[in-house]
């Protein structure tokens, strides 16, 4: 037995004194087991079904789906429910979630949102079946640097595996994972037919240039061209020199860009190009970002069930995974939409360009959006660095933003000259220590059915939830 049962012992009198002291118990249980035992990761693993995601952007929200789905699908599942996906975060999930009394172990599924650079060290201890790609942005910088280290890191942790690997094929970096080990790759994205489509719609009625994420093939280092974008980098894409373009899907997802969402939520189409099994849809989570977390999480699950009944496209797997689909509802701290009498708020995490974007894109687009809230950190875990702001288009959507804007944080000055420059006065502003003054001011002069929008990253998510739980008898993340 080793230090596993001392580990497991100090680990869970961490968590009580924890809880007791009225915090979450994330990561310090498994920080002090690691510390007593430095392979009890592996050790917990050991004969384990384990599903791991990481990427850039929507880990917590994709790796929520999954846990939802197989749940409706008759799973027991344990997973890092508040996003703490370092390996201590991922020693506390093993040690201190135990499945239900009785759970049966063939149905006990583990899933895991991983951090990219964590992946790299424990993904041979964890000996996934099932790797999620999502996709990848620049973030954190000082801490991972250019986005083909990131891209190696995580190759190197899939090659410490037997596991599936599902990629996101619209993310060239992503995909590029694939060619060396296209035995074991699954690629799933949006259609092309869709992307085209919307792009038309823009106002610039064309193919937006590609972000400088990842714009050249990294083995050439020639520009790639497109045929259609979705956002960012991601799109349908194809180097002039070596060939490499997007490979083909089988998992793929359509909807019209002209559509708008209706009480049933926002409709598409995920079609499975093995069997040829077309199954319609409907986004409970708003954004459209959320697409592509979607189309993530039913090609995961999809790949985990088939592997379970050794099939591949020949039954109605995904016609029951799209199914289970319906029940999944928001993660915590991502599109939380949450009542404070008859008004709302609502949580958008933000940590890098692209997430910012997209998250200023919906609020402008929101027809409830009487405020937003920008709160910007510079701890550890947000990185250092907060000059990637200014590579965030505000002033294309500043005229649909709410009439006032707040920012907070410990970089509040940052966001506040950014917004300035983008044309907009800031109507209040001040540290975290402040923001829930900010919120209560905003909360007192909001209408009745209107929401505030809150744009945090990481730290300043987690800080002001933690406040809001005291000021607003919010339920924790981690009380049942």
């Amino acid at each position: 037995m080793g230090l596993k049962a001392p580990a497991k012992a100090a680990a869970l009198i961490t968590k009580g004194i924890l809880r007791v002291m009225g915090r979450g118990a994330t990561t310090m249980p498994g920080k002090v087991a690691i510390k007593l035992c430095p392979d009890i990761i592996s050790k917990c693993a050991r004969g384990k079904k384990i599903i791991t995601v990481t990427g850039t952007n929507g880990k917590t929200t994709t790796t929520h789906m999954i846990t939802s789905m197989l749940r409706t699908l008759g799973y027991e599942v344990i997973t890092n429910v508040s996003g703490a996906n370092l390996a201590s975060g991922i020693a506390t999930t093993f040690l201190c979630d135990k499945p239900s009394k009785g759970a049966d172990p063939d149905k006990t599924v583990y899933v895991l949102e991983t951090d990219e650079a964590a992946f790299a060290r424990i993904a041979g201890d964890l000996q996934p079946k099932v790797c999620l790609v999502t996709n990848l942005f620049r973030d954190q910088l000082d801490r991972y640097g250019e986005l083909t280290h990131t891209r190696d890191l995580i190759a190197n942790g899939i090659d410490k595996t037997s596991a599936k690997i599902v990629l996101n094929a619209d993310d060239s970096l992503v995909a590029s994972m694939g060619k060396t080990r296209s035995e074991r790759a699954t690629y799933f994205g949006i259609s092309l037919k869709t992307m085209i489509e919307n792009n038309t719609l823009h106002p610039n009625k064309t193919i937006l240039e590609a972000s400088s994420d990842a714009a050249f093939c990294p083995d050439c280092k020639v520009r790639y061209k497109y045929n259609a974008r979705s956002f960012g980098h991601l799109g349908d894409y194809e180097c002039p020199s070596c060939g490499f373009a997007t490979p083909s899907k089988r998992f793929e997802l359509s909807y019209d860009a002209s559509g708008n969402p209706s009480d049933e939520g926002f409709p598409f189409t995920m079609t499975d190009t093995v069997s040829g099994k077309a199954c319609d849809m409907n986004l409970k989570i708003a954004g459209s970002h959320n697409l592509y977390n979607t189309c993530a999480a039913v090609s995961a699950v999809t790949r985990f069930l088939e592997s379970e009944q050794g099939s591949e496209g020949g039954t109605d797997i995904i016609g029951q995974v799209c199914r289970a689909q319906d029940n999944v509802e928001a993660a915590f701290g991502r599109m939380e939409k949450i009542a404070v009498g008859s008004k709302y708020i609502c949580i958008l995490l933000v940590k890098n360009p692209v997430g910012l974007d997209r998250s200023l894109s919906f609020v402008a687009q929101s027809s409830d959006a009487d405020s937003l809230m920008l709160v910007l950190n510079s701890n550890t875990a947000d990185g250092k660095d907060v000059s990637w702001i200014w590579d965030v288009d505000f002033e294309s959507k500043v005229n649909d933003l709410p009439s006032n804007i707040y920012v907070s944080g410990q970089r509040y000055g940052d966001m506040m000259l950014r917004v300035s420059y983008s044309g907009r006065t800031v109507d209040g502003y001040g540290t975290l220590e402040y923001a829930t003054t900010l919120l209560k001011g905003a909360l007192k002069d909001c209408p009745d059915g209107k929401c505030i929008y809150i744009l945090p990253n990481y730290t300043a998510m987690l800080d002001l939830r933690g406040r809001l739980v005291k000021e607003l008898k919010l339920k924790e993340f981690w009380k049942d």
